[in-house]
């Protein structure tokens, strides 16, 4: 099981240069290429992807991540649209601790129908499609949360716009995000070389758009410490946990493992980065 720490610092990050980059998690365009390999490796790691410490249910992670969200959230929050949900494991706990209803967004099919455990409506539909027409609709939500997808999100501008439209006064999006870099995290090289091909678009973009979209950003990081047994680790990483994995065959994964030597027990940190923009700021 991972073991428990964290630490917590403020990032100013100024205006990002449109360089080609990307992400390491999820929110799908509709009708691309993109949105359909996804879907397909979602509904392929269905099995192995509550395993993991960042998706397991009653985990010390799943437990440090609810209390950050719940500071986070507005006040009175009563309203929370999770974008690429996934399973709903994790805004299903949410919405039993909080009483906050909780809608959910999600393109698998295979992972919609497993939110239904956890009593999470969720509409089988793409990000800017749902947020099309919400926004169109006159929603005021709450909250709107996208957990580990960015790396999915291929028209941040659009979508924020809409998100935004979506939004109560004083309602908030919550980006939960990884760096645009995998450095630290103990994959194969090839794996830390698919995690940055996937970044079309660096984190400074996101924050742009958002402020853009006439929300006020505040940017905040936090550190987990991760530690598990190396079979363990290993387990995960030959099972695709994350998406950025799929790209890499058997023989790169094993190779790549071969040659990072690991010891028994395995420890890096795990940084997730909260981008939380706020309506109706100044």
């Amino acid at each position: 099981m991972p073991c428990l720490a964290h630490a917590k610092h403020w990032l100013t990050l100024a205006a990002a240069p449109q360089t080609s980059q990307a992400a390491a998690e999820g929110v799908r365009h509709p009708g691309g290429r993109r949105r359909m390999a996804a879907a397909g490796h979602y509904a392929a790691v269905t099995t192995v992807y509550e395993t993991a410490w960042c998706y397991q249910n009653n985990g010390d992670f799943q437990r440090w991540l609810l209390d950050r969200v719940q500071d986070a959230l507005p006040e009175t929050c009563k309203t929370l649209v999770d974008i690429g949900c996934g399973t709903a494991n994790f805004s299903g706990v949410l919405q039993r601790e909080s009483a906050i209803r909780v809608i959910g967004v999600e393109p698998s099919a295979e992972m919609a129908a497993k939110a239904s455990e956890y009593g999470v409506q969720v509409e089988v539909q793409d990000a800017l499609s749902w947020a099309a027409g919400a926004s169109a609709n006159g929603s005021n939500y709450d909250a709107i949360m996208l957990k580990e997808v960015r790396h999915h999100i291929d028209d941040p501008a659009k979508l924020y716009v809409n998100l935004a439209g979506a939004l109560a006064p004083g309602g908030k999006i919550l980006l939960l995000t990884r760096p645009d870099k995998s450095d630290g995290y103990p994959f194969p090289a090839k794996a830390h070389d698919r995690w940055a091909a996937g970044v079309e678009m660096p984190l400074q973009t996101h924050v742009k758009e958002l402020e853009a979209a006439g929300l006020s950003v505040h940017v905040q990081e936090e550190k987990y410490k991760v530690q598990m047994d190396r079979e363990e680790w290993i387990r995960l990483v030959r099972g695709r946990f994350w998406s950025h994995l799929s790209a890499l065959s058997d023989n790169e994964i094993n190779d790549g493992l071969k040659e990072l030597n690991l010891p028994d027990q395995v420890e890096f940190d795990d940084c997730m980065i909260f981008v939380i923009a706020t309506h109706g700021e100044d």
